[in-house]
């Protein structure tokens, strides 16, 4: 009698414990813990100084043939460029359960300068600034405390105020700077006559509501006089309409296809 009681036992916990993973994994299944915020960055209103690249869909300013190019980057860009968790620019794969999703982490622009016509010109990461449709004002990111002249968006303090006190964090934190080290658009870069130079623009994710945003490049120098002091300089704004939402992996990857 004892036996078959706890058979039965046995078989009723075993039931409880199937019942309990069913739920479980019902319930993850209703949180999109797979899901991963997109925005995406398309041209807007080009004129006669601006123009689209049809093939990256970058934008392009032109003056005498100089030539500087503009190009969104996407996380999904960024991943495929980049993976694995030493990737600065995006969050990959980790999810932030308060929302659900993966977000992302960063705005970021590809800008290559062409110079086959000036002495040299230069093109200053520090003056750069993003402005959306609401009136929010985002500065770039520069590498170092010393290049930001202590301003707080710099990588050096983003990431160190995340926490390196581990060998592990310390070593992914080496790796991420060596990459934006190789990556960013450099201050001080000036580009001579007969050269190119490339480099990445960073700024923080966009709030929510944004619907367009102007990539300002301000005091682009074009001429030099004496003593290197700046001569001729120009301000460009690069327009850009916004699309952002939520969507499955999938999703993107089928996007990525189709666009191939």
């Amino acid at each position: 009698m004892n036996m078959e009681k706890i058979k039965s036992n046995k078989l009723l916990l075993g039931l409880a414990c199937g019942i309990l993973v069913a739920v479980a994994a019902a319930c993850l299944n209703l949180t999109p813990i797979s899901a991963v915020q997109r925005v995406e960055l398309t041209p807007m209103q080009p004129t006669q100084a601006y123009q689209v690249d049809q093939l990256d869909s970058s934008v392009v300013f032109a003056k005498e043939g100089l030539r500087i190019k503009v190009r969104h980057l996407s996380d999904l860009a960024l991943n495929g460029e980049i993976p694995g968790s030493e990737n600065p620019f995006t969050h990959g794969t980790e999810v932030d359960f308060k929302r659900g999703y993966v977000p992302v982490r960063f705005t970021v622009f590809q800008v290559a300068v062409n110079n086959p016509t000036f002495d040299k010109v230069l093109l200053r990461p520090e003056k750069a600034v993003l402005v959306t449709d609401r009136g929010k004002v985002l500065k770039a990111y520069l590498l170092t405390r010393a290049d930001a002249a202590g301003a707080v968006h710099n990588f050096e303090t983003y990431w160190l105020s995340r926490g390196v006190q581990s060998g592990n964090a310390q070593k992914l934190y080496l790796e991420r700077m060596s990459i934006l080290r190789g990556s960013v658009y450099h201050r001080d870069s000036f580009i001579f006559k007969g050269s190119s130079y490339a480099g990445k623009l960073i700024f923080d994710p966009l709030p929510p509501d944004t619907r367009s945003v102007v990539l300002q490049l301000e005091d682009f120098v074009l001429e030099f006089g004496i003593y290197d002091i700046p001569k001729t300089q120009l301000d460009l704004d690069f327009r850009f309409a916004v699309h952002s939402d939520v969507v499955e992996p999938v999703s993107l990857e089928q996007q990525s296809l189709a666009r191939r």
